[in-house]
């Protein structure tokens, strides 16, 4: 009994002094910000600060995509208030994860990060308010709503899942074509990162009265190669700068097919 007491005793008073001399607070950034372990993605974090064991604060930590040809990287997430904390097991098992949970723009967000091998991100919200989400605005969404949804970054690869309700977005013009974005109030989609740097819409669907739409294609960088479909039936009441702008794209009576190709210039549409 003495030395399983003295072994438990030592154990221990390692594990205190591993967290409080061996692993310093610029240690702690280093495994945080080079967790991902990604050619294209990774963690910026700030203010970083650590708690009682195993436990740490941070005022802000960015989710960021590199960009190419000499362009700034691309914020994709921004984490406010984060407090996160090291899973114990997995220190023993030489694989450190750490758990966390913190906000963005006043919603509720939670997930894990695997620091070794691997590179593994897992996110969940709910409540999140859309307007300014960095991830949104590079596919072109501004406006406001409640983001619910999941974020998984797995192998140099990520895919998002959301739904957003009480949307109110502005309509924009991308490329030169005018995007009625107000007419909708509902939208739902599934997006993912490939390990080539592309932006994969998988599906992202918008509906409003009497319309529907949904977007499918790929952004590469800062060049689109995507479409939006648009249907109304019998109900819509199209509005005359509706029927002047997308004319040119009506394939058959209430069916729109527009084209979004070329490069998404910085800030449009907000």
């Amino acid at each position: 009994m003495k030395k399983a007491a003295v072994v438990i005793i030592a154990l221990v008073f390692f594990v205190i002094c591993l967290w409080f001399i061996a692993i310093p607070e610029s240690l702690l950034v280093d495994l945080i910000e080079n967790s991902l372990g990604s050619e294209y993605l990774y963690l910026k974090t700030e203010g970083v600060k650590k708690g009682v064991l195993y436990n740490f604060g941070a005022g802000r930590i960015l989710l960021k995509k590199k960009a190419g040809g000499g362009d700034s990287d691309d914020t994709l997430l921004v984490f406010n208030d984060v407090k996160g904390r090291f899973e114990f097991l997995s220190l023993f098992r030489l694989r450190p994860e750490l758990s966390f949970h913190g906000s963005i723009n006043h919603g509720d967000v939670s997930g894990s990060v695997r620091l070794t091998g691997k590179d593994s991100l897992m996110i969940s919200g709910s409540n999140i308010r859309i307007n300014g989400i960095p991830l949104l605005e590079l596919l072109g969404i501004y406006g406001d709503g409640r983001l619910s949804g999941s974020f998984l970054v797995f192998n140099n690869s990520g895919e998002l899942k959301f739904s957003v309700r009480d949307v109110n977005l502005k309509s924009a013009t991308l490329g030169g074509i005018f995007l009625p974005l107000d007419l909708f109030h509902d939208i739902r989609g599934a997006v993912k990162i490939n390990n080539d740097n592309t932006v994969e819409v998988q599906s992202f669907a918008m509906t409003g009265a009497g319309i529907h739409a949904r977007v499918k294609g790929i952004i590469q960088g800062n060049d689109m190669n995507m479409s939006l479909e648009m249907m109304t039936d019998a109900s819509f009441a199209p509005g005359p700068l509706f029927q002047m702008m997308l004319e040119n794209y009506r394939v058959s009576p209430g069916y729109y097919v527009v084209p979004l190709k070329g490069g998404i210039p910085k800030g449009e549409g907000g």
